[in-house]
């Protein structure tokens, strides 16, 4: 395939036909020394990625330069410094979404143990200093994030839901449903994490989990070059992390006062409470975390559309995340947490086109658990273990029985569906890391990953009939078919990853990935290879450069789409005559003829430090997809759908970035994308969807 050779080519001619950088010196012996630098957070959890400084000998300005020498830590939180000379010696650490740790005068032998702490909304004046934006050597993935303050303090519409904030990530899209849509991609095809579990949802793959953007540490977007840790997301990974207590009590409390409106007439507008408490169970050893966060819409749409009464929607939601870590021994952290989210909504989708009448009362509800163990053996090795539940419910019940009729301007009657349905997760992961120096250092990952998921779907629907503007029929539309229904899946996947420093300035990440579901049932092999290259010792230009095989995980939502029933269509002409037969729409799966779909991405990224503390980063992806699933009709029958591997999708996108801190604490950010997105199959087909028309590409 002429793009695989062509990305190929291109990272073997970038990263392993770059000349060798030069190898610092070596001491005198019996002048040097070794130190190691393990570096961690408030509660004692390892920082990885963390740019470890040593700074000196401390001279005077009479004595000439200071010495410089730079490492960053692995996931163990530890790096270290060979033939380091006599002292003294200064240590500075920094990383960003922590403030920045400097110490005078350090020790020039053995290890040492650092901490760096988390940025927090600022209360009062303190003398911290936040880290500085910087090229990051050990960054190899495509990334993007948003601090917590960040989420916190940009101003965005609707701040109360951190998925507006996506917005300002260059290369997301959100579509009216505040679904992010990463790189031109569906929803369903990025892999959403909270604290390192899978919270996407189940069986549609939508981005529903909402947590209070107090809790928020970090949001996070890996687009491209992603380690074989992650799969089932081609389209890229959104991380959230959440915060935890640490040994001062903390408590905040925000939006607690309601806002009015004067649209008709002088009325409650809404409310958005939010609740924070965190500190310590016992000082040094376990700490909880608590964020509870509400809200009260009173929605009234002003349209001469809608008349009194049919204008109004009132909206709650409540959520809560709680959490609690404990440091059971020095080496040995054991993490808890649980979440939940309840909505209800009395006219979901209200609009000039659909009031109040027409539109189905809406409750959701997500509970989600989880319980991660991180043990590290000695300061090399660390091994996780971590289990995860998440269930999804969603309820929608007309609020009356009158037939429900469609018009050219506007919905009349009672909506057409009663629906229920419920989708669940169980997740059971294991990481080990472990070090190895051969040629070089080598961080070694490898790890396992399980998940059991069922989709539970109960479904009533009364007919639709299709009105044109003089009131004469068009259409009516009957449905069969619905009862209660199950459709399950296990997943299970394994990976191996490296991370080969071959010198200071060369980081190789090779990987490959397996991934094996009972739908599909065909073992699927997803190799990887990315790199960086630092060309100036100084580290301001950076390139970086990637090419890896991602699947698709399989949408239990259109497995279980022949388990909703079929739809049966009359037509009529203007006179109020049948013109054609009845049309009987069905949905068929034939799963032995089922393949995964598969993407193939690369990319190519430079970074570089400008004069004036500009920071400049360009990137270039490029994304094919083959063997989407789709539903297409029947060659025999245009409204029998047969779901088949008949989509293929390529997307391509160059995005120029730049970046300017100022005041040590602010960054001014400009980026523009040009990107093309290309499709054969556009069309959803559903019972719901009264589109016919052929896929066109």
């Amino acid at each position: 395939m002429p793009t695989v050779r062509f990305s190929t080519s291109l990272f073997v001619l970038i990263v392993f036909c770059l000349p060798v950088a030069p190898q610092t010196p070596s001491a005198a012996p019996g002048d040097a020394h070794s130190l190691t630098v393990a570096v961690l957070d408030e509660n004692g959890v390892a920082v990885q990625s963390a740019e470890v400084q040593l700074l000196g000998p401390i001279l005077g300005p009479s004595h000439g330069p200071v010495e410089f020498q730079r490492c960053v830590t692995d996931p163990a939180g530890r790096c270290g410094f060979a033939n380091v000379n006599a002292g003294p010696w200064g240590l500075r650490v920094e990383k960003e979404g922590f403030y920045l740790l400097t110490i005078p005068n350090i020790q020039i032998s053995g290890a040492l143990e650092v901490r760096i702490a988390h940025q927090q909304e600022v209360k009062e004046t303190v003398n911290v200093v936040e880290s500085p934006l910087a090229i990051d050597p050990s960054q190899v993935a495509a990334q993007e994030q948003l601090s917590g303050l960040d989420i916190l303090n940009i101003p965005y519409p609707n701040t109360r839901d951190y998925r507006y904030a996506l917005a300002f990530i260059p290369g997301i899209v959100l579509d009216p449903n505040a679904q992010p849509h990463i790189a031109g991609s569906e929803t369903y095809q990025t892999l959403v994490l909270l604290d390192g579990f899978d919270v996407t949802q189940p069986a549609n793959g939508q981005l529903l989990a909402r947590v209070s953007t107090d809790a928020l540490r970090a949001v996070k977007v890996e687009t491209s070059r992603i380690p074989a840790q992650h799969g089932k997301g081609p389209a890229g990974v959104l991380g959230l992390q959440t915060g935890i207590g640490d040994d001062h009590y903390r408590f905040a409390v925000t939006n607690f006062i309601p806002s009015v409106q004067d649209k008709k007439g002088l009325a409650l507008d809404k409310v958005n409470p939010r609740l924070t408490f965190s500190g310590p169970l016992e000082k040094g050893r376990i700490w909880f975390y608590d964020g509870l966060d509400g809200e009260y819409d009173n929605v009234v749409i002003v349209s001469p559309e809608l008349p009194t009464g049919e204008d109004t929607d009132h909206i709650w939601r409540l959520g809560n995340l709680a959490k609690m870590q404990a440091n059971l021994a020095s080496r040995d952290i054991v993490t808890t947490s649980f979440l939940v989210n309840r909505l209800h909504d009395d006219h979901f989708k209200l609009s000039p086109a659909a009031p109040a009448t027409t539109t189905p009362e809406d409750s959701e509800e997500l509970y989600a658990a989880s319980i991660k163990d991180q043990h590290s053996f000695g300061a090399e090795k660390l091994l996780e273990f971590g289990l995860a539940f998440n269930q999804y419910g969603l309820g929608q019940t007309p609020v009356g029985s009158a037939p429900y009729v469609l018009t050219p301007t506007q919905a009349q009657g009672n909506y057409f569906q009663t629906v229920r349905t419920t989708a669940s997760r169980w997740q059971a992961l294991a990481n080990f890391y472990a070090a190895h120096e051969w040629h070089g250092r080598h961080d070694l990952m490898l790890g396992v990953d399980t998940d059991r998921l069922v989709f539970d779907q109960s479904s009533q629907r009364t007919p639709i009939l299709s009105v044109r503007q003089d009131g004469s029929r068009a259409r009516y539309s009957t449905f069969s078919g619905g009862p209660p229904s199950a459709t399950y899946n296990t997943e299970s996947s394994a990976y191996l990853q490296d991370r080969w420093t071959l010198f200071p300035r060369l980081l190789i990440e090779p990987g490959l990935r397996f991934d094996w579901d009972e739908i599909v049932r065909r073992p699927l092999f997803s190799p990887r290879l990315a790199g960086t290259y630092v060309l100036d010792n100084a580290g301001n230009t950076k390139i970086s450069a990637g090419v890896g095989v991602v699947y698709e995980s399989t949408n239990l939502f259109l497995i279980g789409q022949p388990l909703a029933g079929s739809r049966n269509d009359t037509f009529y002409d203007a006179s109020g005559q049948l013109v054609t037969a009845t049309a009987l729409t069905t949905f068929m799966v034939d799963r032995s003829s089922l393949y995964a779909p598969r993407f193939l991405n690369w990319s190519l990224a430079l970074e570089q430090r400008l004069p004036r503390q500009l920071f400049l980063k360009t990137e270039f992806l490029h994304r094919n997809s083959t063997q989407g699933f789709v539903y297409d009709s029947n060659a025999s029958n245009a409204t029998d759908f047969v779901l088949q591997n008949n989509r293929h999708d390529r997307y391509h996108s160059l995005t120029v970035d730049l970046r300017h801190p100022f005041r040590e604490r602010y960054i001014l950010t400009a980026s523009y994308t040009r990107s093309n997105s290309r499709s054969n199959q556009v069309l959803d087909y559903s019972l719901d969807n009264l589109i016919l028309s052929p896929q066109v590409p």
